[in-house]
């Protein structure tokens, strides 16, 4: 990477002038320090203390290419020069605020006054504050770089320009009192671009009743196929083109012959309790993990219909960035619970994970032969259907993450985690004290549980494969967000 330096001093000339080789041996150290990392170092020829500095030395860095900037805090400065400096650097750039170790002067006065002012102007940075063989100053330095790659920031804020014009299907609206679901159609359209467009369910009840005998065949024929077992039981999950499978069947090809006709991009569906508690009806499982997914009978390779259960709006709209990101699927889940002999959270929801996140292959065959289809619960719903089961795949890493408001805010929770190896026989003793039926998956998050416990902020997490905070913080702060990583 290369890696911009500004240093910056006090306003008054003569003070500059006495302190400038000591601002420099700092810098030199920082310089160094970057270097040893393999990274290019651009550091500025001039301590910034002044309009014409903060012009000469931004357009500096700015010429030579810099993909990321520390801002320098060896002795008191002007905390209007560090605002001016940063209004110079596109929001692709990331900031690391860097206070040294030198008490001789209040070089830490002016970091932290430095940033209120990056505060009050509304720009991220990153901080670090202290001396660079302190293992927690080189862990700041670590996590910042590790989170400011270039080419992952570039396409989170090319991910938050795709939102603008985009058009979101509410269809009815967040149920069981979650508060984290709601949607503020106005701000979303003013902030993020999007369109709010509102549809009740039982319209989409009634246009499934009008879809045609041979397409509803062919989606059950192709899940008997495909999926490794379906649990007939005659009474929750019941064959033929009119049975409790062909209902979801139907209802899935309306939603998505709606979505397509309207151009809806994104959805939330509220499933829970309207459909849900009617006999008749059915559970919106099936439904929800084939939009979400990317095959059907009719498209063996196609692109994933973005859909939130409970119509969460807020989690609908996590997913679409992330999907936007890594043009995946993208994980729903509940965070359902932690079991602390292995360390691991089990993350369940009942029918919003993607079959694609069992074997995250691009042959639909070897993740379908994964699932198996059981009965609807009676304990939770009147209405019939099967969910979907099956448990994820180990991996290294997974992004994890959901934006939720604070008064009114956009704020975005990250934390990355792995996919243990944990085996059959251990997932599956977990899976029966939790609900069996319903999909899995078993994650270990790079953070203590306590700090989960402690600072998120919704029943329900998604997710991408890989390390996408780098993309995904720079996409939210694009977007005017506020990002936390946990870890």
């Amino acid at each position: 990477m290369k890696i911009g330096i500004l240093t910056f001093g006090d306003g008054r000339k003569r003070v500059t002038e006495a302190s400038t080789p000591d601002c420099m041996r700092f810098q030199n150290a920082l310089k160094d320090f970057l270097q040893a990392k393999g990274h290019t170092v651009v550091a500025g020829n001039e301590v910034v203390w002044n309009h014409a500095t903060v012009q000469s030395q931004c357009q500096r860095l700015n010429k030579a290419g810099v993909e990321a900037v520390v801002f320098n805090f060896a002795i008191w400065s002007y905390p209007d020069l560090t605002a001016q400096a940063a209004i110079r650097f596109s929001s692709d750039i990331s900031i690391m605020m860097y206070g040294v170790l030198n008490p001789s002067y209040p070089g830490w006065v002016a970091y932290f006054a430095s940033a209120g002012s990056m505060t009050e102007i509304g720009r991220p940075f990153a901080r670090a504050l202290g001396d660079l063989s302190d293992p927690a100053v080189v862990a700041a330095f670590d996590g910042w770089l590790n989170d400011s790659k270039p080419a992952q920031r570039k396409a989170g804020i090319a991910a938050a320009k795709k939102l603008h014009g985009m058009r979101y299907g509410r269809f009815d609206g967040p149920s069981m009192g979650m508060y984290t679901g709601h949607v503020d159609e106005s701000q979303w359209m003013s902030q993020l671009g999007v369109h709010v467009y509102h549809r009740g369910q039982l319209w989409f009840w009634e246009l499934a009743q009008q879809i045609e005998r041979q397409r509803v065949q062919a989606g059950l024929d192709w899940l008997e196929k495909s999926c490794g077992k379906i649990k007939w039981d005659g009474k929750r999950l019941t064959r033929g083109p009119n049975g409790t499978l062909a209902r979801q069947v139907r209802l899935y090809l309306a939603l998505k012959d709606f979505c397509r006709d309207e151009g809806i991009d994104f959805c939330g569906l509220t499933g829970q309790l309207d459909m849900t508690e009617q006999a008749h009806m059915c559970i919106m499982d099936v439904p929800e993990a084939l939009l979400n997914d990317n095959a059907d009978w009719e498209e063996p390779h196609k692109k994933p219909l973005i859909c939130a259960t409970e119509c969460d709006s807020n989690g609908a709209l996590t997913m679409q960035l992330m999907h936007l990101i890594s043009g995946t699927p993208v994980l729903f889940a509940d965070m359902r619970h932690y079991f602390a002999d292995h360390d691991v959270y089990d993350l369940v929801n009942s029918g919003q994970h993607a079959p694609w996140f069992s074997r995250r292959s691009k042959d639909y065959r070897k993740n379908w032969e994964a699932v198996t289809l059981y009965p609807a619960m009676d304990f939770y719903f009147k209405a019939g259907g099967a969910s979907v089961q099956f448990y994820s795949d180990p991996a290294e890493l997974i992004t994890l993450g959901r934006i939720t408001r604070k008064k009114g805010a956009f704020q975005m929770h990250l934390v990355r985690a792995s996919l243990p190896d944990l085996g059959l026989d251990v997932m599956e003793g977990l899976a029966h004290k939790t609900t069996y039926t319903w999909p899995h998956m078993y994650v270990r998050f790079k953070c203590p549980p306590e700090a989960i416990g402690q600072h998120y902020v919704s029943n329900h997490i998604h997710g991408i494969f890989g390390d996408h905070v780098a993309s995904l913080t720079a996409a939210c702060e694009h977007l005017g967000m506020e990002v936390t990583v946990l870890g």
